[in-house]
């Protein structure tokens, strides 16, 4: 009866702590030496390539191709994804007030839930959209955490020094994370960048590329 109750005790005690948020153990801080803002992207025109795998149910599903990303003067920003063909699989849009639209988009992809998906992987990634007032700073394991309050969940991004490391949507679990690869400046775009899905069990893998290869 005791190695019984051992054992109910054993599987509390870690069902609690797998259920509980991956950062609930964080020391805040008031004064951090750098700030979250100088890690927003600041660009004219990068190119990616582009390649999206995952599976649904028991089928897998595999795109490739080049992802433009351009900002314009007016702070305007589009978010293209074409194959190498120039075939368009999205076009997306965000005004100067970071309000989202979608010009073009495949059928196939024309869910309101990918849709929603995709634009909380481009405002994680080009930092848009975020509540400045809800922002609260943490330390953990020599690392600075700045945290936004999203519609769920919470963002955070997660930086060594003045380095950004990744960004995570966090619910109660990780719902995206984001590996950020070298800049070559803090407000730049990264070399490279791996969006992994923990829920929708997808992955998106970019890699940037000289864009006069394909002028």
């Amino acid at each position: 009866m005791k190695i019984f109750l051992r054992l109910v005790s054993s599987f509390v005690f870690l069902a609690f702590f797998s259920c509980s948020t991956p950062y609930s153990k964080l020391t805040q801080v008031s004064n951090v030496p750098f700030s979250v803002w100088q890690f927003k992207p600041q660009f004219e025109k990068e190119l990616y390539r582009c390649v999206v795998d995952g599976r649904f149910l028991f089928k897998k599903f595999h795109l490739s191709g080049i992802l433009l990303l351009k900002q314009f003067q007016d702070n305007s920003t589009r978010v293209v994804f074409q194959n190498e063909m120039g075939f368009t699989f999205f076009d997306f849009e965000w005004n100067q007030l970071d309000s989202f639209k979608v010009n073009q988009i495949i059928p196939q992809l024309d869910k309101p839930a990918l849709i929603k998906l995709l634009e909380k992987d481009m405002n994680l990634f080009l930092m848009k959209g975020l509540n400045a007032h809800s922002e609260a700073d943490f330390m953990a394991n020599n690392e600075s955490l700045y945290r936004f309050s999203l519609d769920k969940g919470f963002a955070y991004f997660i930086a060594t020094k003045d380095t950004l490391k990744r960004i995570e949507n966090v619910g109660k679990k990780k719902v995206i994370t984001i590996n950020i690869g070298e800049k070559k400046s803090p407000q730049s775009l990264p070399s490279s960048a791996i969006f992994i899905h923990h829920k929708a069990n997808f992955t998106i893998k970019l890699k940037a590329i000289d864009e006069h290869v394909y002028e």
